[in-house]
């Protein structure tokens, strides 16, 4: 199903950086890495969340753990400060790097999501006002790797990992959000993704 939502292009307005969620152990897929996986187009997932970002952005980064799965052309690495910390260790990185090269937001995919498009970014980005983050909802479940963050929240991020306290859900309780309702939009499928092998096998029928 195609969005029939206009095609996305470099938004005229607080700079964004794009980053891809890939730090995970991937323990549902045997510690299979995830970004690798084919879309029913044959595109590698991480390659694809790539191409979308890109259509919003020209910086786009690929956050990784403790190991560096793979490169990807046009994507900048950042590596964790705090390791095996979850997304919020990612997030927090990924901020610091886009705000250390001027970007204000940055918008959020994990690897695992293979129907993403430029066009869910672009919504949420419409969102944003004077919030610190629109985060994608559906069916009253928060998609909090399906987002557009100010990079001001590195600090309550930061904090909420010195803490100890790792959990993401947490830590956005304390930011100004906008949860943004997916229901009855083309943006709902979006939200899929696949954490284990049945899943993957049945791909091509999520399409």
């Amino acid at each position: 199903m195609e969005s029939d939502i206009a095609m996305s292009e470099i938004p005229m307005g607080p700079a964004l950086a794009g980053v891809i969620l890939a730090g995970g152990k991937n323990r549902r897929m045997l510690g299979r890495y995830k970004g690798s996986l084919r879309t029913p187009d044959g595109k590698a997932f991480a390659v694809h969340i790539s191409d979308e970002m890109h259509r919003m952005t020209n910086l786009v980064y690929i956050s990784f753990g403790e190991t560096v799965q793979e490169e990807i052309e046009g994507c900048r690495i950042v590596r964790d400060e705090y390791k095996n910390c979850g997304p919020l260790g990612g997030l927090h990185a990924a901020m610091k790097a886009a705000a250390e090269n001027g970007m204000e937001l940055i918008m959020t995919a994990a690897c695992d999501m293979p129907f993403v498009k430029a066009e869910l970014f672009s919504y949420l980005y419409e969102q944003m006002g004077s919030y610190e983050g629109a985060v994608a909802r559906s069916g009253g479940k928060v998609h909090p790797l399906a987002a557009i963050y100010s990079v001001k929240a590195v600090e309550v991020f930061g904090k909420q990992l010195e803490s100890g306290d790792y959990r993401l859900l947490d830590a956005l309780n304390k930011l100004k959000i906008n949860y943004v309702d997916l229901e009855g939009t083309p943006f709902l499928r979006m939200m899929i993704n696949i954490n284990t092998e049945e899943e993957y096998a049945g791909l091509d029928d999520m399409r």
